[in-house]
């Protein structure tokens, strides 16, 4: 009896531990894309009032060339800016495509758990939950640069050898 409830206790850990790593790995993509946003707002905002006030400047001078170099520098930053929430989303999306498998794992687990404690009452609910946060980490994960979409392939690639390779190994000494 007590060999079970160690083991449900075991279980039940294992199954927090892999909400939890669940949990914390969206929140951070979450907090990566709110503070690229913030990033790239607040840059924006710095860069149209820079170029204001340099407007308002050349308008005071009557130069009207000064004016659209302080529009061309104020579209430089706001590209700029862009550029870095672009970077920033690209590393959101890094990070949830490297722990796919135990998001998804801990939101499996959770699902189940919470199925099992409603005794099945939602699990419509529970599936559609699941789904839309599939498709918003399908998003967020799809929105790695191309660079790194290759390099997360190739790495793929070279696990897959690696665990064909093991499989092989084993099924040699398995033959000995």
């Amino acid at each position: 009896m007590t060999e079970f409830h160690e083991e449900d206790t075991r279980t039940e850990a294992a199954k927090a531990a892999a909400a939890d790593a669940a949990a914390k790995a969206k929140a951070q993509a979450d907090a990566a894309k709110r503070q690229a946003q913030e990033k790239l707002d607040a840059a924006k905002h710095q860069a149209q009032q820079k170029a204001d006030a340099l407007k308002a400047k050349a308008n005071e001078i009557g130069s009207n060339d000064k004016a659209a170099s302080a529009q061309e520098k104020a579209k430089a930053a706001a590209q700029k800016a862009t550029e870095a929430k672009d970077q920033a989303v690209s590393k959101a999306g890094e990070a949830v495509h490297k722990n796919r498998e135990k998001i998804d794992e801990g939101m499996e687990k959770a699902a189940s758990i919470l199925d099992e404690k409603t005794k099945g009452k939602a699990s419509g609910v529970i599936g559609k939950v699941k789904e839309a946060l599939k498709g918003a980490l399908d998003k967020t994960e799809d929105k790695r640069s191309a660079g790194t979409k290759v390099s997360n392939a190739a790495d793929d690639v070279a696990d897959k050898v690696e665990e064909a390779a093991h499989a092989a190994e084993a099924r040699l000494d398995d033959v000995n």
